[in-house]
């Protein structure tokens, strides 16, 4: 029977996960979580979406985030780390006209 690419990871989950690697990993997200947050609220508030609009675009964006990257390390066995585009969120900053809905979905598009 073929080995499948997940067999096999908890141990060497086990064997790879650290203090030093754990705080890397966090200081790594949070700083390219935390890098361009600013843009993207001017950009919900440049586009007119309200409160709950922007919280749940930023919980979104931070789910696929964290779901990607957990995902893709444990498939490849390296630490991999995604983020989103910082440039396409001043896009939409600078952007006037456009619908948030607009907006959003040439977002998804392009990233």
């Amino acid at each position: 029977m073929a080995t499948r690419w997940w067999q096999g990871v908890a141990a060497d989950l086990r064997a790879d996960v650290s203090v030093s690697a754990v705080v890397a990993g966090f200081v790594a997200v949070l700083v390219g979580y935390t890098s361009s947050v600013a843009i993207v609220f001017q950009a919900a508030q440049a586009l007119g979406a309200s409160t709950a609009q922007t919280v749940s675009w930023m919980w979104a964006l931070g789910l696929a985030m964290g779901i990607s990257c957990i995902g893709l390390s444990l498939r490849y066995r390296l630490p991999v780390l995604t983020a989103w585009c910082t440039p396409g969120a001043a896009l939409l900053a600078a952007t006037q006209g456009v619908s948030l809905a607009e907006a959003t979905g040439v977002f998804v598009v392009c990233a």
